[in-house]
C-alpha cells in the first residue's frame, strides 16, 4: 500500500512540474514604445555593440525576448547576440516587462502609444497564459 502511495505522489508531482512550462516570446523593439522611454528597460535603439547610433537615421532590427520560467543564461544561449549577423536581442523577464508596460499604460501620456503598449501587454499575457513559446516578428 505504501508503495502505491509513493508512486501516486511521484506521478502527481511530475504532472505538476510539467504544467510549469518555460516560455519565451520574441517581439520587436518598437513594441515597447519610442526609444526615449523604451531604453530604460531594453537599452537604446541601435546595435548594443556600438557606442552610439548612426549619424543618419537607420532602422536596427532589434528583437526583445520576454522570458519566464527559464534562466537568463538559457535564454541567451537560445537567442544569442551575433554582431557579424546583425542579430541583436534584448532580454526582459516577464514580470519586468509587465511592470514597465503597466506603468506606462497607467500614465497614458499619448493615447496612440498607450494603445500600442496595451497591444504589446496583451500579446505577452496571452502567450504566457497559454504556456506555449511563440516568436512574433
Amino acid at each position: 500500500m505504501s508503495k502505491l502511495i509513493v508512486l501516486l505522489v511521484t506521478i502527481f508531482m511530475l504532472s505538476c512540474t510539467s504544467l510549469q512550462t518555460s516560455s519565451t516570446l520574441v517581439l520587436d523593439y518598437e513594441d515597447f514604445g519610442p526609444p526615449v522611454v523604451a531604453h530604460e528597460v531594453i537599452g537604446m535603439d541601435w546595435w548594443q555593440w556600438l557606442s552610439h547610433g548612426e549619424s543618419r537615421p537607420k532602422d536596427y532590427p532589434i528583437k526583445v525576448v520576454i522570458f519566464r520560467g527559464i534562466s537568463l543564461q538559457d535564454v541567451k544561449s537560445r537567442f544569442p547576440v551575433e554582431p557579424e549577423l546583425e542579430q541583436d536581442y534584448r532580454y526582459l523577464e516577464y514580470s519586468d516587462a509587465m511592470l514597465y508596460l503597466d506603468r506606462l499604460i497607467e500614465e497614458n501620456v499619448i493615447e496612440s502609444l498607450t494603445g500600442q503598449l496595451i497591444d504589446t501587454r496583451n500579446k505577452i499575457e496571452s502567450n504566457f497564459s497559454s504556456g506555449e513559446a511563440v516568436q512574433v516578428y
